[in-house]
């Protein structure tokens, strides 16, 4: 690494901070009336200032969005890194419109542009993904409160714990949906019916639904069922069209339908303890193949009662099944379909919610206001060692057919996140991966430094 060129990046990131940190500032300073002034005179030079509303049809009824966001990523160890760049910074600018013409209806649309800068090899397109239309979409009745809403279109959205459909905030071009979605919401029960299709990257053309997969969804939420807590079941079906949409372990390709029976608990106990459980059953066909494969989540937390920095614990514990390789007619490796993989597990990327066993203890506190820290550690092992681990967009990127430890590693990750103002966050994290004996065997000994630096700014 060029440390001239790494400080001179790390110099630009910094300076655009301290920009955005002196606008606020100054910002706060010019509107306060100077020392001495006449208050009466002060108040009517403001209301002379101000601007004028504007009381057109379409000014009251247009809401304009944006965001901008720069990251800069320094990636140490070379058996995981995506590019040999040991620095590079992500861009990220959205700008939106809503309109609603009447209360009944609303309508939203948004064009992103995600690029990479000094990648050093082509990125991906989930993180490079020029000019695009990220969301666009109508939406009718009942918006807030109890009765029927309905909404079309592209949209992100993220069900229930975010570890089966997501989009996320992280991802510099996260995934959106195209969806027909209607909510029917009636005092302490919420019921959601969906059918989309998720929308594939592409940097060489519009961004268009994945040709071929479809998913279907009933998503239910009940708050009366458990003191303090909600009982949250689901139904999802994904179908894979196509003669050669997948391929069984028989080597016969073909199409799939996948069927996720779940129910997620979530809420809190007397003495400031929390709880979350999940669990997911997967049945339907693949190919040849007949699927069996299960995940589930289990964890707490405790919260200590009148801690000035106010000191959060908490520790889960993630299973997920892989497939045993044999050519038996199963298909066992668990699918967490368009999931929130980062970094729910990991904010490194190279853990999916896939054959995998992950505990995680962590604590997150507020040492001053709007300061937040959160610190986790991590232990991860295969669920099965005939299958390989997974990375967090479920790409299998290690495999050891004669491995004989199944634990993958352990590692930190800490996120810094300061609120500047209603708008403007400044972040930094940083996770590492340290091999396991299993890592080790497959010849994968480098490890995983991962520091992040991130500047968000609002419009």
């Amino acid at each position: 690494m060029n440390p001239l060129r790494g400080s001179h990046r790390a110099g630009l990131v910094l300076a655009i901070l301290a920009m955005g940190v002196h606008a606020q500032t100054t910002a706060t300073q010019t509107s306060a009336p100077p020392a001495g002034s006449d208050p009466k005179a002060a108040q009517a030079s403001a209301k002379d200032a101000s601007p004028k509303p504007d009381n057109s049809f379409f000014g009251k009824k247009l809401v304009f969005t944006g965001q901008f966001r720069i990251r800069l990523e320094a990636y140490h160890g070379t058996d995981f890194a995506p590019t040999p760049a040991n620095e590079y910074t992500l861009t990220r600018i959205r700008f939106g419109v809503a309109f609603q013409p009447a209360p009944w209806i609303r309508a939203y649309a948004e064009a992103a542009d995600a690029r990479a800068e000094f990648y050093k090899v082509s990125p991906a397109s989930n993180i490079d993904d020029p000019f695009d239309l990220r969301q666009a979409y109508i939406e009718a009745g009942k918006l807030e409160g109890n009765g029927v809403r309905f909404r079309l279109g592209r949209e992100d959205m993220t069900i229930g714990s975010g570890r089966l459909v997501a989009v996320g905030d992280w991802g510099n071009d996260a995934k959106t949906f195209d969806v027909a979605r209607t909510t029917f919401t009636y005092g302490l029960m919420n019921n959601e019916v969906i059918y989309g299709s998720p929308v594939n990257l592409d940097t060489t053309r519009f961004d268009r639904h994945k040709p071929g997969e479809h998913f279907y969804m009933d998503y239910a939420t009940f708050k009366t069922i458990l003191p303090g807590g909600t009982v949250e079941p689901y139904f999802i079906a994904k179908t894979q069209d196509g003669t050669d949409a997948v391929k069984s372990k028989d080597g016969h390709l073909g199409t799939a339908d996948t069927l996720y029976a779940g129910m997620r608990l979530i809420g809190k106990l007397p003495g400031r303890f929390d709880y979350s459980v999940e669990g997911v059953k997967e049945a339907g066909h693949y190919s040849h193949d007949v699927v069996d494969a299960l995940g589930w989540v289990a964890g707490g937390g405790w919260t200590v009662n009148d801690a000035p920095a106010k000191l959060h614990f908490s520790s889960d514990f993630v299973w997920a099944s892989g497939d045993d390789g044999k050519k038996d007619g199963f298909h066992q490796a668990f699918d967490c379909l368009y999931g929130l993989n980062q970094p729910l597990n990991s904010m490194t990327g190279q853990i999916s919610w896939k054959n995998i066993q992950d505990w995680r203890a962590g604590v997150d506190f507020f040492p001053i206001s709007k300061l937040k820290v959160k610190v986790d550690y991590r232990d991860y092992w295969l669920a099965n060692t005939a299958d390989g681990l997974y990375n967090s967009s479920g790409t299998r990127t290690v495999f050891d057919a004669k491995a004989t430890s199944n634990h993958v590693g352990e590692g930190i990750d800490a996120q810094i996140v300061l609120t500047l103002t209603r708008k403007t966050v400044v972040g930094f994290g940083i996770g590492n991966l340290t091999p396991g004996a299993y890592l080790k065997q497959a010849g994968k000994t480098t490890g995983l430094v991962y520091p992040s630096l991130y500047f968000t700014r609002q419009l």
